[in-house]
């Protein structure tokens, strides 16, 4: 892996990991006494409605399900990057265009209140959602650096 490539490796796994880690953090809060106002601070990354997310320790995370997936994929993401044969920037594109379709799909439907989605279905379609979008920023980082030789 390239230096750039390793720095947006980095990047994408430092913040995911942060958001879950103070998500974590927040909840546990709440369950042992803070104020559920805490949650407000997650407004930033996700709606956070409480039908919408895991329970731990009997209260609602501030992130739903798909994006604590989503989340969880970009850190998955790395490890693919190194473990999987290496892709071409137009196939991480093409994967993430893939990836991108059923997470739309299952969104918009449950939008326009064609059906209710499941945590189940949520989760999964962020999961891989996560994983195509590192895959394909590390991989069009790691295609268009140029080396000082």
């Amino acid at each position: 892996m390239k230096r750039d490539s390793a720095i947006v490796a980095a990047t994408l796994g430092a913040i995911s990991t942060a958001i879950l880690s103070a998500s974590l953090a927040c909840t546990w809060a709440v369950a042992h006494g803070a104020s559920m106002r805490w949650r407000m601070l997650f407004r930033l990354f996700c709606h956070g409605m409480p039908e919408r997310c895991f329970y731990v320790w009997g209260v609602p995370m501030p992130i739903c399900a798909r994006c604590t997936a989503i989340y969880v994929g970009l850190a998955l993401a790395i490890a693919a990057f190194v473990l999987l044969p290496r892709l071409t920037e137009r196939g991480a594109r093409l994967l993430l265009l893939a990836a991108v379709v059923p997470l739309g799909v299952d969104g918009l439907t449950q939008l326009v209140r064609l059906r209710e989605s499941t945590d189940g279905l949520r989760s999964a379609t962020g999961l891989v959602a996560g994983i195509a979008f590192g895959l394909w920023a590390i991989t069009a980082v790691e295609s268009h650096v140029v080396t000082d030789s």
